[in-house]
């Protein structure tokens, strides 16, 4: 494994967002001699911002006494998905469902600036202590902003999409994964646009892989193996997990030593006690299952549970501690860590909980009618009566420029000199098949383009050109007809992937498709298959998983599919079977069913 140290040449064009992608600017012109950050009040408290999706409210709630201190609501995102992002100056509020952004001046509560990010392309903010960026994850576009009026700055840099991650680690690095040139990269943000500062090799060139930025670093993890990678600013560690990673999920951010990578399809946890030292390493099984990462805080291991509303808390070791249960957190836990709390909150309802470091957990009513204390601070708003509005400025239009796709991605792989052979094998990773009904072929994999070259009819003419100008003795053959567009919708049905006889019992849908249990009354075989909903026709990670509960019999299947995942069968007369899978980030899972 080779190492690239700092001052990677770095190749930026100056360009705009997608062309289908319209940025809205708006300034508080009242606000801070217009917004800029260099004058805006630090508010390190401790407290973080929690999102209540009924409502479209944020609250803050302080993490020593966990009362809401303040509740505002963000016009036009009722029901809405959000995003919360936060530093001790600026809140960005992103509205997952519309492509809205606004960033909220902590120190004077109002706008400092909004924007649109659009839908396409996975658009993703990240924002350290004083610097902030937006990255197209599907296109492989880094674009720094301004954290108070999410201007645009600098230039544009272009990476080989699609990426994965995207955090600041603790000396604010803004830390992407690049599955295809199989590397993580680090880049700081400055008034010239993203420049790449670190890049390591972690994988084989189209791994699938995950990613969560440590403190100082982060450490990736190869899907398709059991090899964990810590890329820091000093050195390369690689670690070999006790289970196989398939379809592993981490939290966008870890802080302190002790990181956790949660396994779905294993229905297990991996722990890592000492993540820059490299352990020890240590696994345990999840009781239920999952679909969100679980988060690694204080020397413990929390994991949400969707299904029971509940978060679990382990030791790295496996034995259960202690439960938190948020009676309104059913199909919706978020957690964060920040400035030495663990905030738990349940965006579709009422109730949050602060946990501290000592373990203690503090209940939290974010709209003084939950089961916590709720808030007794001066900007909270009482029972019936309804929050203020953040004040909108008027929005003044801005049209970036188209982006300029003849330019070259930045290609960051560490250079093997001619003279050095490459220490990786050239052959491309085979695609694990999954089982199949006989008789019927597979979808998944498109058919590789093969490349032919026309045999010339006839004889050779002998005529000399009519012109003078001299010809090129070989002239470059014509480019290749672009590939036709992928179709809007999936082409195949859960019962043409588990074949002839299987019938739907149950689905379950989540943000980028819907896993099916189907069954077949003449086999007696459950079958199960993740079918994706976008992305359709572009290879994506997706996993899906199929257990029994008496028998034990556990199958599932994960990698980079273009229609769906699966079809994974398991045989289980008279006993209950349950299952979970995903796509493209997003999962779903039911329990125990269909016992016949």
């Amino acid at each position: 494994m080779r190492q690239q140290g700092t001052g990677v040449p770095v190749r930026a064009r100056i360009g705009g967002w997608a062309t289908a992608t319209v940025i809205t600017l708006a300034l508080l012109a009242s606000l801070l001699g217009g917004g800029r950050i260099g004058h805006a009040t630090a508010a390190s408290d401790g407290s973080a911002w929690l999102w209540s999706r009924p409502g479209g409210t944020v609250s803050k709630v302080s993490a020593q006494t966990g009362q809401v201190e303040r509740t505002l609501q963000v016009p036009g995102s009722g029901g809405h998905r959000v995003r919360v992002t936060q530093n001790d100056r600026h809140l960005l509020i992103h509205d997952l469902d519309t492509g809205r952004v606004s960033s909220l001046d902590l120190s004077a509560l109002g706008l400092s600036g909004q924007a649109d990010v659009g839908l396409r392309g996975d658009p993703h903010l990240a924002m350290g202590n004083g610097a902030a960026a937006v990255i197209e994850r599907t296109g492989g576009e880094v674009r720094a902003v301004d954290p108070a009026t999410l201007r645009p700055t600098g230039a544009v840099l272009r990476l080989p999409g699609p990426l994965v991650g995207g955090a600041f680690d603790g000396s604010g690095v803004l830390w992407v994964a690049l599955p295809q040139q199989g590397t993580v990269t680090g880049l700081k943000i400055t008034e010239r646009g993203p420049k790449a500062v670190r890049t390591v090799e972690v994988a084989e060139p189209g791994r699938d892989l995950a990613v969560t930025v440590l403190d100082q670093g982060a450490l990736v993890a190869d899907r398709g193996g059991r090899d964990l990678v810590v890329a820091s600013g000093e050195a390369t560690r690689r670690l070999t997990a006790p289970v196989a990673l398939a379809g592993a999920i981490m939290p966008e951010r870890t802080h302190g030593a002790l990181a956790a990578v949660t396994v779905p399809a294993a229905g297990a946890v991996v722990t890592v006690a000492d993540v820059r030292k490299g352990g020890p390493i240590r696994s345990f099984r999840l009781s239920d299952p999952v679909q969100e990462p679980a988060v690694p805080f204080s020397g413990k291991v929390y994991v949400p549970v969707r299904e029971t509303g509940q978060v679990r808390v382990h030791d790295p070791s496996g034995p259960q501690t202690g439960v938190l249960t948020m009676p309104s957190g059913r199909g919706d836990i978020e957690l964060q860590v920040r400035e030495g709390s663990l905030f738990v909150n349940a965006p579709g309802g009422r109730d949050a909980q602060v946990v501290g470091s000592d373990g203690q957990a503090r209940p939290v009513g974010k709209d003084g009618l939950g089961t916590g204390p709720g808030g007794d601070g001066p900007g909270v708003t009482r029972p019936g009566a309804p929050p203020p509005q953040v004040a909108a400025p008027p929005a003044v239009p801005n049209f970036p420029e188209p982006v300029d796709t003849r330019r070259p991605v930045v290609d960051l792989r560490p250079r093997v000199p001619e003279d050095e052979p490459s220490s990786r094998p050239s052959a491309e990773p085979e695609e694990r098949p999954s089982p199949k009904p006989s008789g019927e072929p597979s979808p998944k994999a498109a058919p590789r383009e093969r490349s032919a070259s026309p045999s010339p009819e006839g004889k050779p003419s002998t005529e000399r050109p009519r012109s003078s100008t001299p010809t090129n003795p070989n002239p470059a053959p014509p480019p290749p007809p672009p590939p036709p567009p992928p179709p809007a919708t999936n082409p195949y049905t859960p019962q043409q992937v588990c074949g002839s006889g299987y019938k739907v019992q149950r689905s379950s849908s989540f943000a980028g498709g819907h896993v099916y249990q189907l069954y077949s009354a003449a086999t007696k075989n459950n079958c199960a298959v993740a079918m994706k909903t976008s992305s359709i026709g572009t290879a994506t990670p997706a996993w899906v998983r199929l257990e029994s509960q008496r028998g034990a019999k556990v199958v599932s299947d994960s990698g980079s599919f273009k229609y769906y995942a699966g079809p994974v069968y398991v045989n289980a007369p008279g006993d209950c079977v349950r299952y979970s899978g995903g796509a493209n980030g997003g999962s779903a899972s039911a329990g125990w069913a269909n016992c016949g």
